[in-house]
This record gives structure tokens, C-alpha cells and sequence, in this order.
């Protein structure tokens, strides 16, 4: 919530005499907050004749981190027809990577890693 602290410290002695020193402190964040990911589906359900290159969805991605800490990078496993393609900042497309065939194949389960820079 706040990057840094001020304070004014006061110190007396017994004789009436006193001193003022301001104290900067600064908050070091540290890496406490997932990534969080949000979906919006373009195509649903994707037509098998679907070139390949087209959206199927698009991925925000948020970390309220700060510095390596919120800089996130978003992935897919598996040998998939599908990639994740960078879009702008924090924003990523599921696209269409090579031909699809329903009778092949009717359903994928597409698993999504969003991994942040920070420890």
C-alpha cells in the first residue's frame, strides 16, 4: 500500500533540551501474491476447419506484486495444437498452431502456467 514511511523522532533530556531527526523508511516487497489469470473465449466451440493462426481466446494475467515480482510469463504444456502468443503487456492469445481434426480428436484440456520473476 505504501513504498515508503516518514516520521519525525523528537529526543529530550532531562535539562529541557530536545533534538529532531526525520526517519525515511522504505518497504521492500516482497513476493507474497500469485499470478492470477483471467480468460475471455473468442471461439467456443472452434470449428475444425479452423486455420491455423486464429484466436481462440485471450489471457490477462495479473500479479499485484511489484518489480521481478509482478513481471509474469504464461506458458502451455503438453504437445498441444495450440500456442500462447505475447499480445502486450500482461496480455496473451491462445492461438490455432496447426490443423485440428474432431475425428482425431473432439476435446483438448489446455493447461495454462503463469509464473512470476520473483523467488
Amino acid at each position: 500500500e505504501g513504498k515508503y514511511y516518514e516520521a519525525t523522532v523528537e529526543g529530550k533530556d532531562g535539562g529541557g533540551l530536545s533534538a529532531h531527526a526525520k526517519v525515511h523508511i522504505d518497504v521492500i516487497d516482497v513476493n507474497d501474491n500469485a499470478p492470477t489469470l483471467s480468460l475471455l473465449p473468442i471461439l467456443n466451440p472452434i470449428p475444425e476447419d479452423s486455420v491455423p493462426s486464429t484466436v481462440v481466446a485471450v489471457i490477462n494475467v495479473r500479479d499485484r506484486d511489484s518489480g521481478d515480482n509482478g513481471q509474469v510469463s504464461c506458458n502451455i504444456h503438453g504437445d498441444l495444437p495450440f500456442r500462447l502468443e505475447p499480445s502486450s503487456e500482461n496480455i496473451y492469445k491462445l492461438i490455432i498452431a496447426s490443423s485440428l481434426d474432431r475425428e482425431n480428436v473432439s476435446a483438448y484440456n489446455i493447461t495454462i502456467a503463469a509464473r512470476d520473476r520473483g523467488s
